[in-house]
């Protein structure tokens, strides 16, 4: 293999490999690559090394209505920066010149989930079962906008898997996982009394107790919808997010997610 850090630059791609250095005094360095990615296959992987080892695998899995992303291209954004962390994203199109603004039909974000380099990887050990807005992959203050999918990793299999967001305080309704997380159910505030709401502080358990007894059962009958059911991983059904042993951040998590091309199941009075 070439020596792609004879010069310089901290990050070197090539294809779909992105190469970054942590040697020396590369790892303080901070830095921002655009990169324009050719896909060439219909279902692309981009993958990360640091110092020539490869540590982060990103299937970019595709959407029901563009199901081949093979020679279509990712205008991406690749940032490392000072205290290790490396940040991801990108912008589906068709053209090599021209990308899509997030209010226009049709518009595919993604979004890697973001990691630290091995010189900070008690910060990785940290984030372990923490919600979205930890992890890096929301920003308190800035609305994500609904194209935009996050690429996760699963903290116990690392095999990648792809989310889908909701804005469930705008919608003005709480969500529910089922059990297995194959389900998301969605429930306005006004349909069940005492239905704890985004950002509520105090979440009162004999309330939320009744509430629960409310919710239908998941249509395959796996389990049940609970407030603190974890968001967990699709290939080895660890928890993700993982509300049960974090109870506190759940209020704060106020993006709803399903897996891909999965769609939320709406509360039916």
């Amino acid at each position: 293999m070439m020596d792609f850090f004879s010069r310089p630059n901290r990050i070197k791609i090539e294809g779909e490999n992105i190469y970054i250095d942590n040697q020396f005094k590369n790892n303080t360095k901070e830095i921002e690559v655009n990169y324009i990615f050719e896909f060439k296959q219909p279902i692309p992987e981009i993958k990360v090394y640091e110092n020539q080892k490869l540590i982060r695998r990103y299937k970019i899995e595709t959407l029901k209505n563009n199901p081949n992303l093979e020679n279509q291209f990712l205008h991406s954004s690749i940032r490392v920066l000072p205290n290790s962390a490396v940040m991801i994203d990108g912008i589906i199109s068709n053209d090599k010149k021209n990308f899509k603004g997030w209010t226009e039909d049709n518009y595919e974000g993604v979004r890697l989930q973001p990691f630290y380099l091995s010189d900070k990887d008690e910060n990785n050990i940290q984030l372990i079962g923490k919600g979205l807005f930890d992890r890096g992959l929301h920003f308190n203050g800035t609305i994500t906008p609904k194209g935009v999918r996050c690429v996760c990793i699963c903290d116990n299999c690392f095999v990648s898997f792809t989310i889908q967001h909701f804005h469930a305080g705008f919608s003005e309704c709480q969500y529910f996982y089922s059990t297995d997380s194959e389900e998301t159910l969605i429930v306005p505030y006004h349909m069940i009394p005492f239905m704890p709401k985004q950002l509520q502080k105090e979440i009162e358990g004999i309330e939320l107790a009744d509430v629960e007894t409310k919710l239908p059962l998941p249509s395959n009958q796996v389990g049940e919808f609970k407030y603190y059911n974890s968001f967990k991983c699709p290939h080895c059904r660890a928890s993700f997010v993982d509300f049960e042993n974090n109870p506190s951040i759940r209020p704060q998590e106020y993006y709803g997610n399903t897996y891909i091309n999965q769609t939320p199941v709406y509360f039916n009075k």
